[in-house]
């Protein structure tokens, strides 16, 4: 089975929603995400694909890495998940996805019409009510527990 490797931001704003996209191939609502283009590390693909898909500008949330001086580390994601993707040009294949945790600094919202079909801040418990991947309202759940709540 041919694997390819993705990376995903599952964002939040200041008042504890989260940024979802309409993704038109696969007609569901998701956090955004995508391929991690050749030379680019996970991190750098997740925050590249929140700001090309929604305009939004993130920084990663989540423990420090280590740090030395003769190496860069890069932030560790929330979850590394493995899925089964079904595409018109590949074929069946799966997808590694390294989601991380982010917390919108700016930007405004818009949406990469070509595939996303709509882009949008919803309430977490405001996610089971969309069409979205079966595992998609619980990882989210558990991702904002990481966050701090609004006061």
């Amino acid at each position: 089975m041919i694997r390819h490797f993705t990376s995903s931001a599952i964002v939040f704003n200041d008042e504890g929603d989260v940024l979802l996209v309409h993704h038109n191939k696969v007609d569901l609502w998701l956090y955004p995400g995508g391929h991690i283009d050749p030379n680019e590390d996970p991190a750098e693909a997740a925050l590249r694909e929140v700001h090309e898909e929604t305009g939004i500008v993130a920084e990663i949330l989540g423990a420090q890495p280590f740090r030395h001086p003769a190496v860069r580390s890069i932030p560790s994601p929330f979850a590394i998940i493995e899925m089964d993707i079904e595409d018109r040009k590949v074929g069946p294949h799966r997808h590694i996805d390294f989601i991380y945790v982010c917390r919108a600094t700016g930007g405004s919202l818009t949406f990469q019409a070509e595939e996303v079909g709509g882009a949008k801040w919803v309430p977490v418990e405001g996610v089971a009510a969309l069409h979205t991947p079966a595992e998609l309202p619980a990882l989210i759940t558990e991702a904002a527990r990481l966050i701090p709540q609004p006061a």
